[in-house]
């Protein structure tokens, strides 16, 4: 096995990017005549930090931390979503919402909210086969 320093020393750091790549909302797309694609990426790290952070609140009498899973949800799908920019004015006044999370919930149905974020938490780095064991010969 290689010596893994070298390896990475190899590497153009320049093109280390986050993943991408394009979804489909079928069900929009049936409703617009047209494909509905939306151009999604993985979090950086201190995106995902900022998400938990911003769904987790600590109650110090019992000591206890509650997470707002669907807070996650709705700031991953977010930050991860690329185009449409999710918090355009365009978007929020066309659909007569006050906010991207309204918005969020306006476009989406709730199981396309969670393939949405399932999709970005894959690319993040959070599905299957994403690290796998090496067993050595």
């Amino acid at each position: 096995m290689s010596n893994v320093v070298d390896i990475l020393l190899k590497m153009d750091a320049e093109k280390l990017e986050l993943p991408k790549k394009l979804v489909e909302i079928k069900r929009l797309s049936e409703l617009a005549g047209e494909p509905v694609v939306f151009e999604i990426k993985a979090l950086t790290q201190t995106q995902f930090e900022e998400i938990q952070d911003m769904s987790t609140k600590f109650d110090p009498i019992s000591n206890k931390a509650d997470i707002d899973v669907f807070t996650i949800k709705l700031e991953t799908i977010l930050k991860g979503v690329v185009s449409p920019e999710l918090k355009r004015k365009e978007l929020l006044e066309h659909y007569k919402v006050p906010t991207p999370y309204d918005l969020i919930k306006k476009l989406f149905t709730p199981g396309e909210i969670d393939r949405l974020y399932n999709e970005i938490s894959n690319l993040s780095g959070f599905g299957e086969g994403a690290v796998e064991e090496v067993k050595k010969p």
